[in-house]
């Protein structure tokens, strides 16, 4: 019974790993041809297809007529209703496919591999960076501890949510801007927006732990880890930025220096946490997750200033971060996470973001 569970499950993530993979050039030619509200259309419709699909097997689909479908354990209710939205995703994106015509170049294919390998390697090392220090956990520290770091650390998702649809819409128009003459000031206030704008969402977050804590984490013995939300939410913050300053590696060519930074970070990761972890705490899960995105961020600016210089506004920038981190701390640890002096703060920060920018925004808004 348990081997047939586990080869419906394998066959399960087959068929979502054949259609995710046949979404990736549609979902990437619609971003490429600045498309955005036919991406997040196609994404969005997947995601309510999915929770509704999922909930309906959980609660209204009798046991008698999923299990006609090959849905003999609940535990795959989660994992066949993603595959149906892959599938879904697939049909709706079927009319770009029908465009596409396949021809295989070596030359091409060559080119892609030695410029993409790199950048694949990082990925793991992002995994290593994300997921190392919950795994870790479970061996040093005692249970109770680690299942509050991993609770409380769902809320950092939020962050982590926004860069990642961040990363996903602005990687192809890096792309196309390398041509251009004034490339380099565009990625510039390209990576100023994002830097503002982050900060304020990250702040908006700390600042509304105190109710978003009971949506996310409603367990109450989880918030003895609460604190670690500024720390992780701050860490992402790093990490989008990283992100955009890893621009100058990607134009280049240089994607094996990119490698070589987010192992750093992991390795960091993995050290510190081992060496740690067993004297402090599930604290130094968080800071060490913070120092692994700082140092990454800081290597990739000072490494890009010398083979692809770019005139980012960092003195700014950082300004901005270090007042991000004031009001973080003011909030953590002297408010308690107070809602209404979390919100003031909140509220103060972006006025005095907007009113330093404003001749920024007013520019951007003429010239649209």
């Amino acid at each position: 019974m348990a081997i047939q569970r586990l080869l419906n499950l394998y066959d399960g993530l087959h068929g979502l790993l054949f259609f995710d993979n046949l979404l990736v050039i549609p979902l990437a030619w619609l971003r490429f041809h600045n498309k955005p509200i036919k991406y997040a259309a196609v994404r969005v419709i997947q995601a309510v297809f999915q929770s509704i699909f999922v909930i309906a097997l959980f609660l209204y689909i009798p046991e008698t007529i999923s299990s006609k479908f090959g849905l003999q354990e609940k535990v795959t209710y989660p994992f066949y209703s993603n595959l149906v939205a892959s599938f879904l995703g697939f049909l709706l994106v079927f009319p770009i496919i029908l465009k596409l015509k396949f021809q295989f170049s070596k030359g091409l294919f060559l080119q892609m591999i030695k410029y993409s390998w790199p950048i694949m390697i990082a990925g793991l090392a992002f995994m290593v960076n994300e997921n190392f220090d919950k795994f870790i956990q479970k061996f040093i520290i005692d249970d109770s501890s680690a299942g509050a770091y991993g609770g409380c650390y769902k809320m950092a998702v939020l962050m982590t949510l926004f860069v990642t649809a961040y990363r996903m819409g602005i990687e192809p128009f890096f792309f196309k801007q390398m041509q251009n003459e004034n490339a380099k000031l565009t990625y510039a206030k390209v990576t100023e927006y994002f830097s503002f704008f982050a900060s304020i969402v990250a702040l908006g977050i700390i600042a509304n732990v105190s109710w978003i804590k009971l949506l996310l984490v409603p367990n109450s013995s989880y918030w003895i880890a609460i604190n670690i939300i500024p720390i992780i939410v701050i860490a992402n913050l790093f990490f989008g930025i990283y992100y955009n300053l890893s621009t100058w590696y990607k134009v280049t060519d240089r994607t094996r220096v990119g490698t070589y930074i987010s192992w750093t970070g992991a390795i960091l990761t993995i050290v510190l946490n081992l060496v740690l972890l067993p004297k402090y705490g599930f604290m130094v899960s968080a800071w060490v997750t913070l120092a692994a995105y700082f140092t990454m961020m800081v290597l990739s600016y000072f490494l890009g200033q010398k083979y692809y210089p770019i005139p980012y506004r960092m003195k700014k920038i950082a300004f901005f971060i270090l007042l991000l981190g004031v009001f973080s701390y003011i909030i953590a640890n002297v408010s308690d996470y107070n809602f209404w002096i979390g919100n003031l703060l909140f509220l103060f920060y972006t006025g005095i973001l907007l009113y330093t920018e404003k001749n920024m925004l007013l520019a951007r808004m003429r010239k649209n």
